[in-house]
């Protein structure tokens, strides 16, 4: 999908979980599970438009409460044509997953990654986030965790500008 978005008026952000290897999940699942994450996406998107695709949802089992939660799938919204229907201000926040983020890598404007440091869960990972082009892409913005309250392994939060989009 290339879809041009250049009368938007809001910013179009992905927020992902990503291992060393750009692994995000296995099964359905996330990979790891660190509170102080699940924090920062919670306050990443709370009052704005999340999108997400079928099997997303399906893994979270109910709409994120706080949001406008908008489910695309290939049997039922489109992708394009939901980006081009959204009337938001502000910021909209595409939740996963890998189809998805590989649909949408070329049109967004921030990339929000919590960089995981940690050993792969038995059986490694299914899915993977497209990559980061250098080039393309300038860290903005980074907090590093030596470990979480209760996780064991260390993971930074990094914001990403897309290079030429202020």
């Amino acid at each position: 999908m290339k879809t041009e978005l250049t009368k938007k008026s809001f910013t179009l952000s992905i927020v992902a979980v990503l291992g060393p290897g750009r692994e995000l999940g296995a099964s359905n699942k996330l990979l790891w599970h660190i509170s102080e994450d699940l924090k920062h996406f919670k306050a990443l998107t709370m009052g704005h438009t999340i999108i997400m695709g079928r099997k997303t949802y399906e893994s979270l089992g109910k709409p994120l409460p706080g949001r406008n939660n908008v489910v695309v799938s290939r049997s039922g919204r489109d992708l394009a044509d939901v980006l081009a229907g959204l009337t938001d201000s502000g910021e909209v926040f595409i939740i996963g997953g890998a189809e998805i983020y590989r649909q949408t890598i070329d049109l967004v404007d921030k990339l929000y990654i919590t960089h995981v440091q940690a050993p792969l869960p038995e059986g490694g990972a299914d899915v993977f986030f497209p990559p980061i082009d250098p080039g393309e892409w300038k860290e903005t913005e980074r907090t590093d965790h030596p470990r979480g309250v209760t996780f064991p392994f260390p993971f930074s939060f990094v914001t990403y500008q897309r290079i030429g989009k202020q």
